[in-house]
């Protein structure tokens, strides 16, 4: 009596309940029940690849599996040994989904249970929805091993909720196996050699677990044949959108002292090498994206440890250092970077100086991984379209910090240009903004407090106060609302400031030393720096003025940012109406726009770089860039001149390929510096960007652009 009930007991943990039949696992062992084949997919880490039975491939649990439902089953096994959930939904869509399984069984309790808690729960979930939303979606089976004796198992309960959140089978291992050791009729120690791998016998009843399950749901009561609609996730989407950068897609946009090479997962079909070095200061950097940003590395006891931060976020260790790792490599997904806004982000890694300096041991990286880049109605948003509750401060009140070249109207400050930027400082746990779309597509803001960044987008055609969600802490606060869309693109109106109902705005922060103003195209408005693939316009949030080379340039130095730039804008041609002479000084990119009143504060140093679009317009055509370039590049220069006659003028070339391909344009500059220094201006000056693109720069290509430009500046003109 004691044995049939541990199998009952076992059995009972095989299943969901009865109202929650798996119609999908129905339908697959019915088809397999009338002689049809199907595809049975595994994926999961070395107790999948079927280590510690002899061979893997013919005798780990999967193969027994396939081989116990019958001939009819092909097989696809995609367990990566070392690898848990994190790193799987990057490799899901090539090893699993390219296949078209009929029946996918998921299995990562054991590594999972060293992930990060934090990505774990996304990563698991995300694997099940990516399965659950393919356009031929399989039935799913949620397998949750755990180690000899049934601990630790805080992974397999997590991935056993999410089983019962989505109606799936799950098979709970460690009790099923817990019920036949309580009932005599099995031992622990029969399936374990040593802790975590089951032996040949454990890999056997590991398959007997799962062909029970399966045969069990074919018996339940028929479920609806059509799959209830996917419930909402419950520890978000970021994992469901992801990308991987290995092999030649790995490239550093600055690098010393690493190497093409290292070695690779020899189980994970076409992984290619990343890069290697026994240097003590090796550094790289890497273009990523996304909302969490990790690194895939290797692990052992011959390795030395890297370090990685995310822009300037904090440096975390990349173990690569690991004792215990004896003669064998280890494979580990390190979150480098989370909670990060969803776009593109710079990787730094670099060798740690710790006590295996000068070892020449190796550090090696492999991949770089990266969730979190949601679609457009996904995105996350850090303000709820609703008022503070304080009173509304005006825009024109004089504890407002305006930098850049900003409109005045009746309803408060025109921001056009990307780089418009407030400046303020306020008490409060409370921070409302009053914006009016005015212009054109969707304005994206990018909102500084406390220098923590927040995205906030004012649709096109609305007006209203946006409050931030999150409360801020007592005291002190400082801000920067800074626009990063393109004026061209859109525009947007500044209605005033709310707090709390008891804060008060303070005395402004103190003024920049530094006045820098920026005359271009596309290139200097930031169009495009950060899209994931191709150029596009039809979604502007990753098109950022703020992180163009003019922006990083100016913050660099501690100045003051003013960008007059339009995308597809030149001197004699355009791709749209307009021209650089004629909108050059008004309140936006508009022939009907105010010209701007003299400044308050003229600029210390005026750049321009145009040219592109005077060469790439008619390229497209098939034609030459215009006879009279040069004339009228030097008169544009001279306009400059004439309303800036104290700047330092410093002429631009480059970004992208026109001055390369171009000769007339880097003629055009050199003749334009020689003209105005035959004259007696001795304060203009040329420079040409060894850093550039053939489409347009991301954000890796302006940071060597603000690189080039720094050096330059302080070593040239500010001396």
């Amino acid at each position: 009596m004691k044995l049939l009930k541990g199998f009952a007991l076992a059995l009972s943990m095989l299943l969901p309940g009865l109202a929650q039949a798996d119609a999908r696992l129905q339908a697959v062992m019915q088809k397999l029940a009338a002689g049809q084949s199907i595809t049975l997919a595994t994926i999961g880490g070395s107790i999948t690849t079927g280590y510690a039975a002899q061979p893997p491939r013919e005798r780990g649990w999967a193969a027994l599996l396939a081989k116990s439902l019958g001939p009819k089953v092909k097989l696809v096994n995609a367990g990566v040994s070392g690898t848990d959930s994190a790193a799987a939904v990057q490799r899901l869509q090539s090893q699993v989904l390219d296949t078209q399984p009929d029946l996918v069984v998921v299995e990562f309790g054991v590594n999972d249970q060293w992930l990060d808690p934090a990505v774990r729960s996304s990563s698991y979930e995300a694997l099940l929805r990516r399965l659950l939303t393919a356009p031929r979606p399989p039935a799913v089976v949620v397998l949750g091993l755990t180690q000899q004796g049934n601990q630790p198992r805080d992974a397999v309960d997590l991935q056993l909720a999410l089983a019962a959140h989505y109606g799936l089978t799950a098979v709970d291992f460690g009790r099923w196996m817990q019920a036949r050791v309580e009932s005599g009729a099995d031992r622990w120690t029969t399936l374990y050699d040593e802790p975590v791998h089951p032996n040949a016998i454990g890999h056997q009843r590991i398959a007997l677990a799962v062909a029970e399950a399966l045969h069990a749901a074919a018996r339940q009561p028929a479920g609806s044949p059509t799959p209830a609609p996917l419930p909402a996730p419950r520890f978000g989407r970021a994992h469901e959108f992801t990308r991987m950068l290995a092999g030649e897609a790995l490239k550093p946009y600055r690098q010393h002292g690493f190497a093409r090479g290292g070695e690779v997962h020899p189980e994970w079909t076409g992984q290619q090498p990343g890069w290697v070095t026994t240097a003590d200061d090796a550094e790289a950097s890497f273009l990523a994206y996304g909302s969490e940003i990790a690194v895939f590395h290797a692990e052992s006891d011959r390795y030395r440890n890297l370090e990685a931060r995310v822009d300037d976020g904090p440096w975390v260790t990349l173990r690569g250092q690991v004792p215990e790792r004896q003669g064998y490599l280890g494979w580990h997904y390190t979150v480098v970077g989370r909670d990060l806004e969803p776009t593109a982000h710079l990787l730094h890694v670099r060798v740690k100086r710790d006590e295996w300096a000068g070892s020449g041991r190796p550090a090696s990286l492999l991949a770089v991984m990266s969730a979190g880049l949601y679609p457009p109605a996904l995105r996350p948003d850090d303000f709820a379209r609703e008022p503070a509750s304080g009173d509304r401060i005006a825009p024109s009140d004089p504890r407002l910090r305006w930098v850049g070249r900003i409109g005045e109207l009746p309803a408060g400050k025109l921001l056009a240009w990307s780089g418009s930027e407030l400046r303020a400082r306020f008490s409060g746990r409370e921070l409302g903004l009053g914006l009016a779309s005015t212009h054109g597509a969707t304005s994206y803001f990018t909102v500084e407090i406390d220098g923590r960044r927040h995205v906030l987008a004012v649709p096109a055609g609305s007006a209203g106060d946006w409050r931030l969600r999150e409360p801020l802490s007592d005291g002190p606060h400082e801000l920067r609302l800074v626009k990063r869309t393109e004026g061209s693109m859109a525009e947007a109106v500044f209605t005033g400031l709310r707090l709390a109902a008891n804060g008060r705005l303070l005395d402004p922060p103190p003024a920049r030393p530094l006045r820098l103003e920026f005359y271009g195209d596309s290139i200097t408005a930031g169009a495009c720096d950060g899209d994931v693939a191709e150029d596009q316009y039809e979604d502007l949030y990753p098109h950022d003025g703020t992180r163009a080379y003019g922006a990083l340039t100016a913050a660099r130095l501690g100045a003051d940012y003013v960008g007059i730039a339009v995308s597809g804008i030149g001197i004699t041609a355009t791709w749209h109406d307009l021209l650089m002479p004629e909108v050059w000084d008004r309140v936006a990119p508009r022939k009907d726009a105010a010209v701007a009143p003299p400044d308050r504060r003229a600029p210390d140093v005026v750049l321009l770089n145009l040219g592109q679009n005077d060469h790439g317009f008619p390229a497209s055509k098939g034609q030459s860039i215009a006879p009279d370039f040069g004339p009228r590049y030097l008169a544009f220069v001279r306009q400059l001149r004439g309303r800036y006659p104290k700047a330092r003028l410093v002429l631009l070339m480059g970004g992208m390929s026109a001055p390369r391909e171009q000769p007339a344009i880097p003629h055009a500059v050199q003749q334009a510096v020689q003209q105005l220094r035959s004259e007696g201006d001795d304060k203009v000056w040329l420079y040409r960007f060894e850093a550039f693109a053939w489409a347009h720069p991301r954000i890796d290509v302006h940071e060597l652009m603000a690189d080039e430009l720094v050096r330059f500046l302080k070593d040239e003109v500010l001396k």
